[in-house]
This record gives structure tokens, sequence and C-alpha cells, in this order.
């Protein structure tokens, strides 16, 4: 209800209130203890009106038609006795201070009559006008305290509630507090049923130990708020068994129950599942699905630098498919990218998980063997010609039949890296200057880089099996 003066006042000691000066309604039956109310504060006259009513009944109709700042409330009324007074009273209007006037002095009692929406107790008797004053004044003070609060706490239960990530507090001992709508829908728990557990319910089992450790340290350190992204991963569990990556704030509250926990949790499946393929696309080659010719070079150095630390061997291999632009000129360049792709579908099949394949040009891919020594290296060429040049190549698509297939045959050259090479670059040019020497010896061959770094090349150390 708005809080104004009285209009009509019953009784006041002073005339209609003014701007600025507080409306008291006093509810008392007995005429002896509203004369002493009064009389106390006469001196504070000036600063307020007193209007009196006899009976609940006749306070709630006399509060209907007016407005006031503060009820001085007896317990023992006509109509009604004890605690359920205050009840009754604070129902009808629960934004008007309460202060209750008892004949009990006990300690006990008066916070009976706080909890049940009073702001203040006055013992009649022990109640002078100064202490009357400020009772008064501190019942409103404090429930505009309270009101403010009340507001406060409903906003941020609406915020709460509208918000569209998931929400939710725990106890210091991780017993679930508060779960906000979004959680309901993220977790697959209603609200009802989830208060009250743990929070390892929403957490996979072997993530638990890991998570008790993390927030363990968090409790005792000096920071107030965390996102936590200094952990590996973070996956929530819904209540049907499903995992899902979260991203995950947390933030503690020093609480008079002890340390609450406020977690905010975002489900970032489709965000990691968009980043990825973002990736995906940034490095590989679109029609292959291998590497492409950036991200090829920047792991081709990653294996330089494990080269040069630990001096492992490794090799890389340059090969292109022999005399491609004929494929396109001839059976078109649907048919020599189907050519291009099963040259990656036999790469990734012959080759270890640890090497690396990429299109760096058109018809020319590169490929990186650590801890391959050139010997191996040169039997790993040799194996990838052999499968290429019985790799059938389908000339139509679409399901027709009677198309027939294409053979292709592939040029490789082989280098082994150094740890002198201040790049791949060097070692793939070797490679590289192999592989133009497999063409002009006829193609369909396998040629080694001599040595390390110069140009020449030893075809005579090459097996008869592989030069010809």
């Amino acid at each position: 209800m708005s809080i104004a003066l009285p209009a009509k006042p019953a009784q006041s000691h002073s005339p209609e209130p003014e701007e600025g000066r507080t409306a008291i309604l006093l509810v008392e039956d007995d005429d002896a203890d509203a004369r002493l109310v009064t009389r106390s504060l006469t001196p504070y006259a000036r600063r307020s009106t007193v209007a009196r009513a006899t009976s609940l009944k006749e306070a709630r109709a006399w509060l209907h038609r007016n407005a006031c700042d503060v009820v001085l409330l007896d317990l023992s009324l006509p109509d009604s006795f004890g605690l359920e007074t205050v009840t009754r009273l604070h129902a009808d209007a629960p934004s008007l201070p309460l202060v209750v006037l008892t004949g009990y002095d006990d300690e006990d009692f008066a916070l009976e009559i706080l909890a049940h929406g009073a702001q203040d107790y006055l013992v009649k008797g022990q109640t002078d006008g100064p202490l009357m004053w400020r009772a008064v004044q501190h019942a409103m003070a404090r429930k505009r305290l309270e009101e403010e609060l009340r507001l406060s706490e409903e906003r941020l239960q609406g915020i709460i509630g509208l918000a569209q990530d998931a929400i939710l507090t725990t106890d210091e001992n991780l017993n679930i507090t508060l779960f906000n709508r979004a959680a309901e829908s993220l977790f697959g728990y209603d609200a009802d049923d989830i208060l009250g557990r743990p929070l390892s319910l929403l957490i996979p089992e072997r993530f638990r130990p890991d998570h008790e450790v993390h927030i363990a340290g968090f409790a005792a350190s000096e920071m107030q708020a965390q996102v936590m992204t200094n952990r590996r991963e973070v996956q929530g569990l819904t209540a049907d068994g499903r995992e899902f990556p979260a991203e995950v704030s947390i933030a503690k509250l020093h609480h008079a129950r002890g340390l609450l926990f406020t977690a905010v949790i975002r489900d970032v499946s489709e965000r990691m599942r968009v980043e990825s393929e973002l990736r995906r696309m940034a490095t590989t080659d679109p029609l292959t699905g291998l590497n492409n010719r950036r991200r090829f070079m920047e792991l081709a150095e990653v294996e330089m630098a494990r080269l040069r630390r630990y001096g492992r061997p490794v090799s890389v291999l340059m090969l292109d498919i022999d005399r491609f632009k004929a494929i396109n000129d001839t059976h078109g360049h649907a048919v020599g990218d189907r050519a291009l792709v099963r040259l990656a579908e036999v790469c990734r099949a012959e080759l270890r998980d640890t090497d690396h394949v990429g299109r760096v040009g058109g018809e020319e891919f590169a490929i990186i063997l650590p801890e391959t020594p050139l010997e191996s290296a040169t039997e790993v060429a040799e194996r990838l010609r052999q499968r290429l040049a019985v790799a059938d190549v389908a000339l139509q698509t679409g399901g027709q039949s009677g198309g027939g297939t294409l053979r292709m045959t592939v040029s490789i050259g082989v280098a082994m890296c150094g740890d002198e090479d201040a790049s791949i670059e060097r070692a793939l040019g070797r490679a590289d200057r192999a592989l133009y020497e497999a063409k002009s010896l006829g193609r369909n061959r396998v040629v080694v880089s001599d040595g390390y770094p110069g140009p020449a090349f030893a075809t005579a150390s090459i097996p008869t099996s592989i030069a010809s």
C-alpha cells in the first residue's frame, strides 16, 4: 500500500499531518494504555500525528481508507489475541512497519514477534517517550531496508529465472540450494527434485575427484570469482546420462550460514562444433580433406623442432600424379578431382597416425615421416607408389555403370631432414628436386636425394624394383 499521512485521523494530538511528519496508528483498546502512549509521544507532536483504533477490525478498516507510516499494535484486542494479531495485520499490510506493545518481557516471545512480521516491540510500563520514538523510527528504517531487500531479491530471482544460462547455488557442503529454469532445461532435473542433493550428480564420475580439489582450492583462495578455463575440460552430466562440454563461472559468498557457491553454466557443444569446423576449414584442403599447405608446414616445423632437440630421424616425401594435365584434358576435371581424392585415401590408409600428409599444390602432395630414417622412408614411398598404381579411379559417378576406371601413377622424391636445416623448406626442396628427377627418368618411380643438403640425386643406389 502507499505510505502517506492519514487524511482524517480518528484521534490526534496535533493538527492534520503535514509533509515530513510521521503518521502513527495506535491500535489499543485500553484507554489508560492509549493515554500513556499519546503522552509519551507528546514531545514529538510537531513531528508526528497519532490516530487510534480499538480493535483489529477497526484498524484494518482505517488502514483501508488512510495511509500511515507505522502501527503501534497491542496484542490483546477484543477481536484478536497474541501473535495471531501480528500475523493478521501483517497479511493485510505487509509493507507497513509494526511495533508491538506487549506486557510480556520475555526475549523468546520477542523473537517470535519479530518472526511473525513485526519490526520491533515495546514492553508496557517500561517505555518512555524517547524509547518509543526511537522504536518508531527504527521500525520504519528497518522496514525500508526489508522492503529494499525484498525488492532486490525479487529482481534477482526474476533475472535468475529469465537467464538463458543455467544458474545454481550450493552450500559449503556442495548441496544444491538454488536451481533456475535454465538449469532445469540443461540438466533435465526439476528444481524440486534436485534441491538439497549433491552437486556431484551434475558432474561425470571420472571428473568428481578433480572437481572437489578445484573447489577446495577456490574456497581457500582469496579470489571471489573465477572462470573455470584453466582446467583441461569441464563436463556436465544430464539426468539421462548425457555428457556435454560446459563453460563455467563460479563465485563464492561468505554467509551467516557458511560459504555459498554460485555457478553460471553454459552448454558450449554447438560453439565447440562451430569452432572445430572453422579450424577444419582453415587447416584442411576442401577437396581431399588432407592438411592444406599452411597447416602442413606448421606440423612439419613442429617435427623439425623435435629433430633439433632430440636428434631423432625425420624424412619427407614429395609426390604428384603423373601426366595430371592429360587426365583433366582427356576425362574432365571431375575425374581429375576423383584422382586426387583417391590418392588422399590411399595415403591415409598406408601411413601411420603420426605421419603428416598435405596437399601443397594442384596435384602435388607432401608427406613428413617422424622417427623415420631415409631407408625406411624409401620403403614407404615405394609402397605408396605400388598401391597407387593399382588404385582404380571411376570415370563415371552417380551410380552409372559401364563407365570404366582410370589407373594413375605417381612420381615420388624422398629426402631426409637434418638438424642443420634452418627450416623444413630446405628438406622439402631436396625432395622436390628428387621428384622432378623421377619425372625426367620416365615417371612412376621413386628417387632419393643423394645427400644433405646438396642438389644431386643418388638414383643408382635405388633398388631396381623401385627405379624401374
